[in-house]
C-alpha cells in the first residue's frame, strides 16, 4: 500500500471513530426532599398539686408569705405563685379572678385595710409578672372577714391570707 493511501484510511478510520458528541441530558429534577415532621405539639402542663379549683374558688395549699407590716411577698412564696400562674394558663375558660387579701385584727382597722390592698395588689402584680393573662383584680377587707376570732397566734395566721375568687366565661 502507498503510504498516501495508508494516510488516508487511517484519516478515515479515525474520523468514523469519533461520533458526534451527543448533547449533554438536562440535570435532573433533584430528589424531592421529605418535609421534616412537625414538632409535636408541647405537652400540657399538669396543674400543680398545691392549687387546684373548689366551686368559684381557686384554693392554695399554703399561705402566701409577706414581710411584717408589708406588702412585699417573700421569697419562700414565689413557688406556690408560680404553680396560681400556672393553673391560670391551664384554664383559660376562667375569665376573671379576684384577689382578696385580709389581715388579722392587730393593728388599727385603717392600717389594716390599707395593707390587705396592698398585699392583694402584690399578688395581682405578681402573677401579671408570670404570665397570667385573665381579667384580675384586686382588693383588701382588712379585718372586717375573719375566719375565727380567738386572739391565739394560729387564729391570727388563718385570718392572715389571700383569697382567690374567680368568674368563668359561662358565669
Amino acid at each position: 500500500m502507498k503510504p498516501g493511501i495508508l494516510s488516508t484510511l487511517c484519516l478515515v478510520s479515525a474520523v468514523l471513530a469519533c461520533k458526534p458528541a451527543t448533547p449533554a441530558a438536562p440535570p435532573s429534577e433533584p430528589a424531592p426532599v421529605a418535609e421534616p415532621e412537625p414538632a409535636p405539639a408541647p405537652a400540657a402542663v399538669a396543674d400543680p398539686e398545691d392549687v387546684h379549683i373548689e366551686g368559684d374558688h381557686l384554693v392554695i395549699d399554703r399561705h402566701i408569705n409577706f414581710a411584717f407590716d408589708k406588702s412585699e411577698i417573700l421569697a419562700d412564696s414565689f413557688d406556690l405563685l408560680d404553680h396560681v400562674a400556672t393553673l391560670l394558663k391551664n384554664h383559660p375558660e376562667i375569665a376573671r379572678l379576684h384577689i382578696i387579701g385580709h389581715t388579722d385584727s392587730a393593728g388599727g382597722a385603717e392600717h389594716n385595710q390599707k395593707l390587705s390592698d396592698a398585699r392583694a395588689n402584690a399578688v395581682l402584680e405578681a402573677l401579671r409578672s408570670r404570665g397570667a393573662t385573665q381579667t384580675m383584680d384586686a382588693v383588701g377587707k382588712g379585718e372586717s372577714q375573719h375566719l375565727c376570732s380567738e386572739d391565739t397566734d394560729e387564729c391570727h395566721q388563718k385570718n392572715r391570707r389571700v383569697e382567690f375568687v374567680i368568674e368563668t366565661a359561662q358565669q
